[in-house]
């Protein structure tokens, strides 16, 4: 065979240079755009990570109360007791969600800590027989 390539062949190669400068471009353009998230200012958009410390690093205990209603006929959680809340909380905002596997039951929000245990009234009482979970968040 002769050194003049067919033109099927040409063709090939092209496809595939093609192929390897497309890529070679892709894997350029996203090593830049990672390269340009690092940190977080109120100018920029991109990702970034950092500890979060807690006021409270040994977890708290909860208490429900729960009533009978009359009315609808089941028992309620009408509020949640949270102790050992570490004094390191005080002046901080609890949020407390009931919820079941599926749904969320029954929540107090934006109530402020003042002390190392706490009763929290529910916004809506939620079925007790439902309860599964609570999630209890403190911020501030």
């Amino acid at each position: 065979m002769d050194s003049v390539q067919s033109p099927r062949r040409q063709r090939r190669l092209r496809r595939r240079g093609a192929v390897v400068l497309l890529g070679l471009g892709a894997f350029g353009l996203a090593a830049a755009s990672a390269a340009s998230l690092g940190g977080l200012t109120s100018a920029t958009l991109g990702a970034d990570n950092g500890a979060v410390i807690s006021c409270d690093t040994d977890g708290v205990t909860l208490a429900y109360t729960n009533a009978y209603n009359a009315t609808s006929g089941i028992y309620e959680t009408t509020s949640v007791t949270v102790s050992g809340i570490n004094a390191a909380c005080t002046g901080k905002t609890m949020s407390i969600t009931l919820a079941s596997a599926s749904a969320s039951l029954g929540n107090v929000s934006g109530v402020a800590i003042t002390g190392v245990s706490q009763a929290f009234t529910l916004t809506t009482p939620a079925n007790a027989k439902l309860v599964t979970q609570a999630a209890v968040v403190i911020t501030g």
